[in-house]
This record gives C-alpha cells, structure tokens and sequence, in this order.
C-alpha cells in the first residue's frame, strides 16, 4: 500500500513540475485525480499519467474545445467539440473517434473496464483492456427505452431491438425485439445482463457476448 501510494506520489509531483514550468500565459485545467489515472490539460495538450512510468500526450485541434471529462479507475473519457477521446491505463494508449457535425452527446458513462457514450445518431464502446473504440449507428427515429450500464456490460434497449456492448468481446450485439412484446424488466451486475418480455428472457454475458435465450 505504502509503494503504491508513493508511486502516485511521484506521478503528482512530476505533474506539478511540468505546471510550474508553464508560462502564465498557457491554459491548463485543474488535474482530475483518481485511484489509477490523472488527466490535465495544458496549452493545447492533454496528459495522462498513471503509478507508472511517462506520460501519454493526446494534442488538441485547432480550435478544437474540451467538452466534458470523466475518469473512473483505468480509464478516462474527454470528450470535444470534434471527436471522443479514449485512455486505458490497461495499455497505455489513447485511442480516439471522430463525431459528425451536429451530433449530440445525450449520455455518457465510465467504468472500471468501458466507456459508453450515446449521441443523437451513434453509440460508442471503449473497451478498456483492449484500448479500442467500437460503434454502431441508430436507426431513423429508433426511440430509446433504456439504458443499462454496469462495470464490463452495457445494453442500450430502443423500439426495435436490444444492443449489448461487451468491455471484452467484439463490438455491439444485436438482438431483434418485437414490438408487440416490449421489455417489461431488466437486470444487470457487472458482467449480465437480462432482459424480460411478456414470454421470453434474453441474457447477455460480457465474456461470451452472444445473446441466449432462457426457457
């Protein structure tokens, strides 16, 4: 316990040499600091420094503009005007995906292994082991019904159909609903989820990532 908070130590202390040596002109942003991961933003880079050695460097565009940033555990989430920049502390890395013009971030979620991000037209899945975005585009006027997120699974239940994103395992997986049969229930712990019509259950488990039906 005592080696790793002296690890974190250190990392802190580098950041703050690297803020001193700053001109008062440059913009920064006060560090989001936790267990794993610190983010700050100077000029126009943003760093991430973990217990370990070095610090990854994402540059911002011209003109581009730091919406929103979330950190959870291994992983963080900046969101821009122009794109969703992912880290994982997994493999050290940032990975980034570029949104449209126009699209709208309606909900955004971190956990210990993923990070999922809804707009107005997609949705977006970090998978935190790998350090990858995967995406999937909604349907014409697909209406959402719920949203269901825990540590390695998120499920995104519209009108038509259920999508299952897995922090391990490919991209989004479909799973066909009727519209005569809404989803009356759901639950969901870290790694399953299940999913309850008038006459089926669907259950979806992060390490298989396949969708089952219980009978």
């Amino acid at each position: 316990m005592n080696d790793h908070r002296g690890r974190v130590a250190s990392v802190v202390l580098l950041l703050v040499m690297c803020l001193l040596n700053v001109s008062s002109s440059a913009r920064a942003q006060t560090p989001l600091i936790t267990d794993q991961v610190l983010i700050t933003v100077l000029r126009d880079q943003i760093f991430a420094a973990t217990p370990g050695e070095g610090l990854m460097r994402a540059d911002l565009l011209a003109g581009e503009e730091i919406i929103k940033i979330e950190s959870k555990g291994l992983n963080a989430l900046v969101q821009t005007s122009v794109r969703l920049l992912g880290f994982s502390a997994q493999v050290v890395r940032w990975s980034e995906v570029r949104t449209d013009l126009g699209e709208k971030v309606t909900d955004s979620r971190v956990t210990q292994s993923l990070l999922f991000v809804r707009t107005n037209r997609r949705l977006y899945g970090f998978q935190g082991p790998l350090g990858r975005w995967k995406t999937e585009d909604l349907g014409v006027r697909e209406e959402i019904r719920d949203t269901l997120v825990a540590e390695n699974v998120a499920v995104v239940v519209t009108d038509r159909r259920a999508l299952a994103f897995s922090a391990f395992t490919g991209g989004f997986f479909q799973q066909d609903l009727s519209t005569d049969e809404p989803v009356a229930s759901s639950a969901v712990n870290a790694n399953v989820v299940i999913l309850t019509t008038g006459t089926r259950r669907w259950i979806f488990r992060s390490q298989l990532a396949v969708w089952a039906e219980l009978r």
